[in-house]
C-alpha cells in the first residue's frame, strides 16, 4: 500500500498482467471475426429472403399460367344487335358457339362421369331440318306424308305396311334411294353417324328416298320427312330384342326425336294410345320433349256420331293423362286426311263438323312447314337444356366430394389422435428410461410411422372408392 501511494508500482499498475494482455488480443482478433459472421448472416438471410422471394413469384407465375389455360377464351365475338352491329352469317356463327360450348365444356366433363351421360345428347353439324312422324299402324301416317309430297310414295293400308325408318327428301333433279350404309356416312347429315350403335338389324331398315316431287307441291327443299314403323304390341317383349323388332325401337325414337324439329303423334280413333308401345313411347322417347310434339287424332271422319267422337277423343285423353305428368290436358288437333273422305266408298252424311277438322289439318301442315324456320331455335334449345343438365350434375357431384372430403378430414383428425398420443408417450418414456442403443427407438418409431402411413393411405383410398360408388349411383 505504501508503494501505491508513494508511486512506486505506477508501471506495475499501468502495465496489464501478460494473462490479461492475451485476452485482450484474443478479443481484438474475434471481434472482427464477429463482424464478418454477422455480415455473412446478413447475407445469408438476404439470399434465403431472395431465394423465398423468387420462388413464391415463380409459384405465383406458374399458377398464373395453369388458369389461363383452364380459362375458357371464346373464338366468337359477341355483337351488339342493338347498337347497329351485324352478323354476316347467322347460322355459321351460332354453329361455331354451339360446336365450342360442347368441345369446350361439355365433352371434357362427360368424359370424367361415369357411363358418359351426356354422349349421345350432343349436336353434330351439318344437319337438315327434320320432321318425325309416329303413331300406331293404320293411324295414317304414310296417308299423311304422301298429302305433303303431293305424290303417293309411301305404302298405305289397315295392316303395318313399313318395318323401317324412312327419310323423305325433295331432290331438284331426279329420284334417289340410299340404303342405310350409305346414310350413315351421308355428309349433309352428320349425325346419322351416331346411328351406328344400334346394329346391323337397324341400318337393314333404314332408307332415304329424295324425290324429283311435282311443282306444286308444299313440300319445300332443305327440310326431310321421317316415317316410322308404326307402333304394335307382339306376344314376346323383352327389353334388348324391344318387342321383336331386332334392335332397340324406343332408344331410335329416342334419338330422331331430339334430334327434330317438329315431332308429329298420329292416334287413329279405334286404337286411341292403348298399345303398349306408344305408351313406351311417349313415357321414355318423347319424354323432356313436350315443346316439339303435336298430338293428333286422325281418321275423325270414320266417327258416325258425335257420341263416338266424345268417346274417342276422352279414351285418348285420358290415356295420355297417365303418361303425360300434366295437370292439363295437352292440345290434340282433331283431323283427317286429305281425300279420304272420297276414298273407295261413297260420301256420306256427317254430322261433325268436317270443316272445322280440315282447318286443323291446315295448322298442322303449317306447323309442318314451320319447322325449317325453327330449326336453329330448337339447337339453341337443346343445347340450353343440355348445359342445365350438366350443371346440375356439376352441383350435385361437387355436394357428394366436399361431404366425402369432410369425413376424410374428421376421419384424419381422429386418426392422428389416436395414434399420436401413443407415439408421443412412447416417446416420452424411452427418452426417460431407455438406456440401451438408439437403433431400439429409432426402428420402433420408424415402424410405428409406417404403420400410421399405410392407414393413411387406406383410409384415403377407401374414401375414393366410396366417392365412386356415391358418383355411380346417381342417376
Amino acid at each position: 500500500r505504501a508503494g501505491i501511494a508513494d508511486g512506486r508500482w505506477e508501471g506495475l499498475w499501468l502495465t496489464r498482467p501478460p494473462r490479461q494482455q492475451g485476452r485482450s488480443m484474443e478479443g481484438s482478433r474475434l471481434g472482427p471475426l464477429l463482424e464478418q459472421l454477422k455480415a455473412q448472416k446478413t447475407k445469408l438471410a438476404a439470399a434465403v429472403a431472395g431465394a423465398t422471394l423468387i420462388a413464391g413469384a415463380g409459384g405465383v407465375y406458374l399458377h398464373w399460367r395453369h388458369s389461363r389455360k383452364r380459362s375458357l377464351k371464346r373464338p366468337f365475338v359477341i355483337k351488339d344487335l342493338a347498337n347497329g352491329e351485324t352478323v354476316e352469317d347467322p347460322q355459321a356463327e351460332l354453329t361455331k358457339v354451339v360446336s365450342w360450348l360442347q368441345d369446350a365444356i361439355i365433352r371434357p366433363i362427360d368424359a370424367r362421369l361415369p357411363g358418359r351421360p351426356f354422349e349421345h345428347d350432343l349436336l353434330a353439324f351439318p344437319f337438315t331440318p327434320m320432321v318425325v312422324v309416329v303413331g300406331n299402324h293404320s293411324a295414317g301416317k304414310s296417308t299423311f306424308i304422301n298429302d305433303l309430297l303431293g305424290l303417293k310414295m309411301q305404302e298405305t293400308g289397315v295392316a303395318p305396311t313399313d318395318d323401317g325408318f324412312t327419310v323423305l327428301q325433295r331432290h331438284p333433279t331426279r329420284d334417289e334411294i340410299e340404303d342405310g350404309p350409305t346414310l350413315l356416312s351421308c355428309p349433309e347429315n352428320r349425325p346419322f353417324k351416331e346411328l351406328q350403335r344400334f346394329g346391323q338389324p337397324f341400318w337393314g331398315h333404314f332408307r332415304r328416298k329424295r324425290l324429283l316431287l311435282p311443282e306444286n307441291t308444299i313440300m319445300p327443299y332443305g327440310l326431310q320427312i321421317v316415317d316410322t314403323p308404326g307402333m304394335i304390341d307382339m306376344p314376346v317383349k323383352t327389353e334388348h330384342m324391344a318387342g321383336g323388332r331386332g334392335y332397340n325401337f324406343i332408344e331410335v325414337v329416342r334419338w330422331f326425336a331430339k334430334r327434330a324439329d317438329l315431332i308429329l303423334l298420329l292416334f287413329d280413333p279405334d286404337r286411341p294410345g292403348t298399345t303398349g308401345e306408344s305408351l313406351d313411347v311417349l313415357t321414355r322417347s318423347l319424354s323432356g320433349l313436350d315443346h316439339k310434339f303435336v298430338i293428333i287424332l286422325n281418321k275423325v271422319d270414320q266417327l258416325d256420331s258425335s257420341v263416338d267422337f266424345a268417346r274417342a277423343y276422352g279414351t285418348l285423353g285420358w290415356a295420355l293423362s297417365k303418361v303425360i305428368p300434366r295437370k292439363d290436358i295437352p292440345l290434340i288437333y282433331t283431323m283427317f286426311n286429305a281425300g279420304a273422305e272420297v276414298e273407295g266408298a261413297p260420301l256420306r252424311e256427317h254430322t261433325l263438323p268436317l270443316e272445322a277438322f280440315r282447318k286443323k289439318r291446315r295448322e298442322v301442315v303449317a306447323e309442318v312447314l314451320r319447322a325449317k324456320s325453327r330449326h336453329f331455335d330448337n339447337v339453341i334449345t337443346s343445347t340450353e337444356d343440355t348445359m342445365r343438365q350438366l350443371q346440375m350434375v356439376a352441383q350435385v357431384l361437387g355436394a357428394v366430394q366436399r361431404r366425402i372430403r369432410t369425413q376424410y378430414k374428421e376421419a384424419a383428425i381422429w386418426g392422428v389422435l389416436a395414434l399420436g398420443m401413443p407415439a408421443l408417450l412412447a416417446a416420452k418414456m424411452f427418452y426417460d428410461k431407455w438406456t440401451g442403443t438408439r437403433w431400439v427407438p429409432v426402428a420402433f418409431g420408424t415402424g410405428y410411422a409406417g404403420i400410421g402411413f399405410g392407414i393413411q393411405r387406406l383410409l384415403r383410398e377407401y374414401c375414393k372408392q366410396f366417392e365412386r360408388l356415391q358418383v355411380a349411383d346417381l342417376d
